[in-house]
């Protein structure tokens, strides 16, 4: 069997692009596939996260082209890829790129499988997002959701014809090591945008350093994008700290006491499974979609109604207070973090793939 996973590009510290990087990894280690590709709309640079060398890669353009403007041309170069290299199997990442992959495969026999990376109401304000999810409800084949909460948004708002399964993200492999009980940093990481809800985050710590339970905690926030500015900002004068985004961020999580994710809305946050692999506490918004399927409440973290700003805060304070506590969330944000290995997720790849 000939696979090859399409994306908009490999070359960034993204979720998605982690996340992808992950499977195709997986599926190249656990073998009995004739050819795996990755194909990038553009090029970015070199993968951030390692890809494995067995799999093929190529990009459809050289530049960055608008996803209508150039639709044709998508539509046509997707096609003349998959029928050239026989693709069996096309696994469109992110539900925006179907507006043009599974038009133009139409009459090939390639299975087209949509990887939902959002959930189904989150379009950041792009009409072509809404549109391409209607258009892989109605022809693809499948549809991969991260969480089955998305499964019913989608049943619920696209009745979708397609057939949906759903696999979660990849955790990284689970870190041996004792809980840093004396640690006074919060961690917080993602794109500096309104999305990640960093605004919110900063309302909340504004609470927690009025209060005495918060003495000698720091917030760390580790991202870049278009609201640094405006963050630094609102940040000014408090114990907070705004930093590049960076690869090696697992030193980050090493010493981190808290992980706290304040987004208005996600898909399967991968830093909250990062944060269960290093056996970090986590406090976060139960947003829709994710949150809520990898923080076990009161075993592995704390989850707090969205855009509750008290709330939040409240949720920081009482592990601030108790050193106990946070150990034994730390033990079994570990235990979470093992329902999310590799071996696991890609069995249910091979599963799908292999129907």
């Amino acid at each position: 069997m000939r696979v090859c996973f399409l994306i908009f590009h490999i070359g960034e510290l993204g979720g998605t692009e982690r996340a992808t990087t992950a499977v195709l990894n997986g599926l190249a280690a656990s073998g009995g596939y004739e050819a795996l590709h990755l194909l990038e709309v553009v090029p970015c640079g070199p993968p951030v996260f390692p890809l494995d060398p067995a799999i093929q890669r190529a990009h459809l353009f050289d530049r960055h082209v608008s996803l209508l403007g150039a639709w044709p041309r998508l539509a046509a170069l997707t096609r003349r890829y998959v029928l050239e290299h026989r693709i069996d199997v096309l696994v469109v990442v992110e539900s925006t790129h179907a507006l043009y992959a599974v038009p133009a495969l139409m009459g090939t026999g390639t299975r087209r499988i949509v990887w939902e990376h959002f959930n189904f109401l989150a379009t950041n304000g792009k009409r072509k997002r809404a549109w391409g999810r209607r258009i892989a409800a109605r022809f693809a084949e499948d549809v991969v959701t991260l969480t089955e909460r998305d499964i019913a948004l989608w049943r619920d708002h696209a009745r979708p014809h397609a057939t949906m399964t759903c696999i979660p993200n990849i955790a990284p492999p689970v870190r041996e090591g004792v809980y840093p009980r004396e640690s006074r940093v919060v961690l917080a990481a993602g794109r500096l945008s309104a999305q990640k809800g960093f605004d919110l985050l900063l309302r909340a710590w504004a609470l927690v350093e009025g209060d005495a339970r918060g003495a000698g905690w720091r917030l760390l926030i580790a991202g870049d994008g278009e609201e640094r500015e405006a963050l630094e900002h609102q940040a000014s004068g408090m114990r907070v700290e705004i930093v590049a985004a960076r690869a090696g961020i697992e030193a980050l999580f090493s010493e981190a006491g808290m992980y706290v994710c304040s987004s208005r809305f996600e898909g399967l946050p991968m830093v909250l499974l990062e944060a269960a692999s290093f056996g970090v506490p986590v406090v976060a918004f139960d947003c829709e979609t994710g949150p809520g399927e990898i923080v076990a409440e009161g075993r592995s973290g704390v989850l707090v109604p969205p855009g509750d700003v008290a709330g939040f805060a409240e949720g920081m304070l009482g592990l601030m207070a108790d050193a106990e506590g946070r150990a034994r969330l730390s033990r079994g944000a570990r235990v979470r973090a093992g329902a999310f290995q590799r071996d696991a997720i890609v069995a249910r790849w091979r599963a799908l793939l292999d129907a």
